[in-house]
């Protein structure tokens, strides 16, 4: 009996002795959340742990934050919930509508000593200014010209709109394939820019580009890699607008794409290119001083070309969604946190994959992917299903939209969901494409560019609070400056003759007539500041009938909105 009793002990203390063993620290919940479309610019930036941190690893090493065109942000920590809850606070505001990537590293420790396991990282987009109706226009406000006086083709192949000066506004580095160099616009404070720096890079044909913080000297540092050679280049901010000391190192061949992740779990911005030449990936391991040891992967699939870096399955991990150029595919690749790489979710698409973008299209909280198919004159719109796999691609085509080669997202219209701008090469334009909320798109603005539109990315380029779109041409070397504005109130602009309302002005109650037998089409109310009441679905209709007859709905001004795929209506009404 007392053996029993003393056996029974020894294992009630080992039992007990396993619970108190320290644990890894996990991540519970951050804020905001992970691919937030309208995070607030008074919003703390919140993560909260499964247990105590060891204080002496939340600083700025451990914890960042980096605006895609704000640049790395300097915040202020706090703690609370028995050191359980980190809160980052900017010290400067991050800019609108754009995209925030926060990375905790593997150092960060628990008050017993333990480190977590992986990096964890989430992304989210900051709000913009909503614009009655959830409809833009754009205007071209000016044209600038690349080259000096006396110069041939520079092939400015695309841009970058971080912010290389620190005054808070954002600047222009474009990128130059023939020309071999970088020129540098700075924003002048009211979102138009003057003269240019070049900063000559060597031969190889510069293209992909994107910015980070590499070196963790709290400027935005620019990474290129060249479309037609075998060279990735690294160029560093000094944070007075300018870019120094270019160090190269040896991708595959024609470096086609190039994202930004953490691969190690150490917190640093690491890099990874997809070469179309040599048909692999080139993974370049960051030492968080800014320099690179370069190892290879070999997906399945070939041409390796589109790439972009997002969380695909939630995990507070980086993976690598390749456009594979030569096979017509989209391949997930899911990380570990520790360089290793699983394909996962895989699809065909009509089309040879040029760009990709990502970002969560209908609202579920996953990010999915747009790729600009180049040779199929379209754009395939891939949803997350939200179990590590893609729903089959919807595709997106204009008549006037010939080889699209580059993308961009961004909340243009303030609606809080992600909508598109496309560039087109051939035909030379730039179409935005708005989200009806759902990941589903309906045509909009057509702008048009000089000889061969090559770019078009989205940002505040005037700080007034809602998005705009700056093009290049690579053919006449033009930068476009397009500047958003909320389309027109007038009746007259709206009415195309696909509903009638009667009465108007109205009293109680609306009757909505179509022009033609109406399926699958929407029906919206806004009040008079442009806010959306209601909507309704309206299926094999000839006449709608709708009861505005509480006191939900006072006198005054208010808009019907009807959507009919691409086409849509605004009619003012008043109600007396």
């Amino acid at each position: 009996m007392g053996r029993l009793y003393t056996y029974g002990t020894l294992i009630l203390i080992l039992v007990f002795s396993g619970a108190l063993q320290a644990q890894a620290p996990q991540v519970l919940s951050v804020f905001p959340s992970s691919q937030e479309i309208a995070a607030l610019q008074d919003d703390v930036i919140r993560v909260t742990f499964d247990q105590s941190l060891d204080l002496s690893t939340v600083d700025y090493t451990n914890f960042k934050v980096f605006g895609r065109w704000s640049g790395p942000a300097e915040v202020a920590f706090s703690l609370s919930n028995n050191n359980r809850t980190v809160e980052m606070t900017p010290f400067e505001p991050l800019m609108a509508g754009e995209w925030v990537t926060v990375t905790l590293s593997k150092n960060i420790k628990s008050v017993s000593g333990e480190n977590m396991e992986t990096a964890y990282v989430w992304n989210f987009w900051m709000a913009v200014q909503a614009h009655p109706f959830n409809l833009t226009e754009f205007s071209l406000i000016k044209t600038i010209l690349l080259r000096n006086p006396g110069e041939g083709l520079l092939r400015a192949y695309g841009a970058y709109a971080g912010d290389l000066n620190n005054d808070g506004f954002s600047d222009l580095t474009v990128i130059n394939e023939t020309s071999d160099d970088l020129r540098i616009l700075l924003n002048d404070g009211t979102g138009d820019y003057e003269d240019f720096e070049i900063i000559e890079t060597g031969d190889a044909s510069p293209s992909p580009n994107e910015g980070a913080d590499f070196d963790n000297d709290g400027e935005i540092d620019l990474a290129v890699c060249t479309a037609h050679h075998n060279e990735l280049r690294v160029h560093f901010g000094d944070g007075t607008g300018t870019l120094l000391n270019q160090t190269n190192y040896t991708t595959g061949m024609n470096a086609r794409g190039l994202g930004i992740i953490e691969l190690d779990g150490d917190g640093n911005d690491d890099i990874v290119v997809a070469n179309r030449g040599s048909s692999d990936l080139s993974l370049f391991q960051n030492d968080g001083f800014g320099n690179f040891t370069a190892t290879t992967i070999d997906p399945t699939g070939s041409g390796e070309s589109g790439l972009v870096v997002t969380d695909f399955n939630n995990d507070g991990i980086q993976d690598i969604i390749v456009g594979m150029y030569s096979s017509n595919e989209i391949l997930v690749l899911e990380g570990d946190g520790n360089m290793n790489f699983t394909e996962a979710a895989h699809s065909e698409v009509n089309g040879q994959p040029w760009m990709l973008a990502a970002g969560d299209l209908n609202g579920d909280g996953f990010a999915d992917v747009v790729s600009a198919n180049s040779s199929a004159n379209n754009l395939a719109v891939l949803l997350n299903n939200g179990n590590g796999d893609f729903e089959p691609p919807v595709y997106l085509t204009e008549s006037n939209a010939v080889f699209p080669l580059a993308i961009d997202l961004g909340d243009l219209d303030g609606d809080i969901d992600l909508d598109i701008v496309a560039t087109y090469y051939s035909s030379s334009n730039y179409i935005i494409f708005y989200n009806n909320g759902d990941g589903t798109f309906i045509s909009g603005p057509v702008l048009e560019a000089g000889a061969n539109a090559s770019c078009a990315i989205i940002h505040d380029r005037d700080n007034d609070g809602d998005l705009d779109i700056t093009g290049t041409d690579e053919g006449d070397d033009l930068v476009f400056l397009f500047e958003s504005n909320p389309l027109s109130l007038s009746v007259e602009e709206f009415t195309k003759g696909l509903i009638n309302i009667e009465p108007n002005p109205f009293k109680d109650f609306l009757r909505i007539e179509f022009s033609e037998i109406c399926s699958d089409c929407t029906v919206e109310l806004y009040n008079g500041l442009g806010n959306l009441l209601f909507s309704i679905p309206v299926d094999q209709q000839e006449i709608l009938e709708i009861s505005l007859e509480n006191n939900e709905y006072p006198p005054g001004i208010y808009y019907l909105k009807f959507i009919d795929g691409n086409r849509f209506e605004v009619l003012k009404m008043v109600k007396m």
